[in-house]
């Protein structure tokens, strides 16, 4: 492939990029600007690479890609609401109290949820912000590329309850990157949220 053909790739798949600051020792900004001179990039760019294949490596390690193993089980979920791949799509589950994932493999998360279980709707940098329970009725959206569930009693908690408090409560480091994770736990969570009303 072409040079020209792979910047108008790049160019296409550009995101908007919003600032972060971090510190970092000298001895890796060394490094980075070091390799950044290597490779003929600026330091923002040989960072933002640096980044992106981080986190590819974690999400290997963490196993983001695999669907929920069905679990009999297990009646209590956290669904991450995946804010950072868009508000709307967060804002529309909060609004139409509903549980929804999209694209394989994740999508497929959704159908795990049964009848009567309970669903605590996670927002990034927030925390449990909603909770309902499964219909055990899988729908699909966007030619199949949306599977969602209505929840039934549902409520939009006031203060959401944060990644802290509830990992304190559960006495575990709970998994938060995942689209949606089983937890066994799950009615000391809803206990919590049912007393502060």
């Amino acid at each position: 492939m072409s040079e020209l053909t792979n910047l108008i790739k790049e160019s296409r798949m550009a995101q908007e990029l919003i600032p972060a600051t971090v510190r970092i020792p000298e001895e890796l900004s060394l490094f980075i600007e070091d390799l950044s001179d290597q490779l003929s990039l600026t330091k923002q760019e040989t960072m933002l690479h640096l980044l992106k294949e981080g986190i590819a490596v974690a999400k290997v390690a963490l196993n983001l890609d695999e669907v929920v193993a069905e679990d009999e089980t297990c009646s209590f979920y956290l669904l991450n609401t995946n804010r950072r791949f868009g508000e709307d799509a967060h804002k529309k589950m909060l609004i139409d109290g509903t549980a929804a994932a999209f694209c394989n493999p994740w999508k497929h998360n959704i159908n795990r949820i049964k009848s009567k279980d309970v669903v605590f709707l996670y927002s990034n940098g927030q925390g449990i912000v909603a909770v309902g329970r499964g219909t055990g009725e899988t729908l699909v959206a966007d030619e199949d590329e949306c599977h969602f569930q209505k929840l039934t009693d549902f409520q939009r908690l006031e203060k959401p309850l944060t990644a802290k408090e509830f990992r304190k409560i559960l006495n575990c480091n709970f998994p938060l990157l995942r689209t949606m994770s089983p937890m066994k736990d799950g009615q000391k969570i809803l206990d919590v949220i049912q007393n502060r009303k």
